[in-house]
């Protein structure tokens, strides 16, 4: 009775996903397609990648903070004992947190799948471009739930967390016209365009599509100074998922770390 409650609770969380995941990426597509940033399938990639960044952090951060952190590392309801066995085996920690994290991700890595399969068949994507933004969301969806994750153990906090994850990712995506204002004490942005692009997510859509360059699109040409220096996008085009997939696990080992202490003075 109890693994049938369970199930069916899972099943409705992923079609709830599913379904509100869906429709924020239908407004974000239309948006894309209204102010013209690209092809469909160019625009329905890059209302993956903001869906994925923005839903993501929440399920890892309330799935964890939930069911993990408030039962195993709480200090009020976890026994002494119990705590000793967890200070005195660090990795134990460790191995739960990474198994809550990719536990949490399930229903949104199902509505990936989904989403991706659909615009498989509205758009023109290639079978190798659907393996490659399957890889690139999967990766994203990891990283960025270990962003709120972390985010929720520094606040206390699931919503807090998830909002510290997403301005994160604001900063990262929007870097690139961040740069406006430091234009009259800075001569040369150069150095700094490189970095720019290999850390923002929505960046990775230019390397899998070839022949797409966001930067030169009307809209955004005189927004941003990067246009005005030889640039050139990451390859190969997993190396934009390598980077995030350094923030995702910094953001893991400082959780892991965070929730070693507290087991350690508990």
């Amino acid at each position: 009775m109890h693994k049938t409650t369970s199930g069916r609770t899972y099943f409705l969380k992923t079609f709830s996903v599913c379904i509100i995941a869906s429709f924020l990426m239908w407004i974000v597509y239309q948006l894309l397609m209204h102010i013209k940033l690209g092809s469909p399938a160019e625009c329905i990639s890059m209302a993956q990648i903001c869906v994925v960044l923005l839903t993501a952090p929440y399920l890892a951060a309330y799935t964890v903070h939930t069911r993990f952190l408030n039962r195993g590392f709480n200090t009020y309801t976890t026994a002494p004992s119990t705590m000793g066995l967890i200070t005195l085996s660090p990795i134990s920690p460790g191995q739960c947190l990474l198994r809550q994290l990719v536990m949490s991700q399930v229903p949104l890595f199902s509505w990936i799948l989904l989403s991706t399969v659909v615009a498989l068949r509205v758009a023109n994507i290639s079978v190798t471009e659907v393996f490659q933004i399957l890889i690139i969301l999967g990766i994203y969806s990891l990283s960025a739930g270990a962003v709120g994750m972390w985010g929720s153990q520094v606040f206390k906090d699931a919503l807090f967390g998830t909002e510290l994850a997403t301005l994160l990712w604001c900063v990262l995506i929007g870097s690139a016209f961040l740069l406006n204002p430091f234009k009259r004490y800075v001569d040369d942005f150069q150095p700094f365009i490189p970095l720019v692009l290999h850390l923002n997510p929505l960046i990775v859509v230019c390397c899998i599509f070839e022949g797409f360059d966001i930067f030169r699109n009307p809209v955004l040409y005189e927004l941003t100074p990067v246009t005005s220096y030889v640039y050139m996008y990451p390859k190969p085009w997993y190396l934009v998922g390598i980077w995030q997939l350094v923030i995702g696990g910094g953001c893991f080992l400082g959780t892991w770390q965070m929730c070693r202490s507290r087991a350690y003075i508990a």
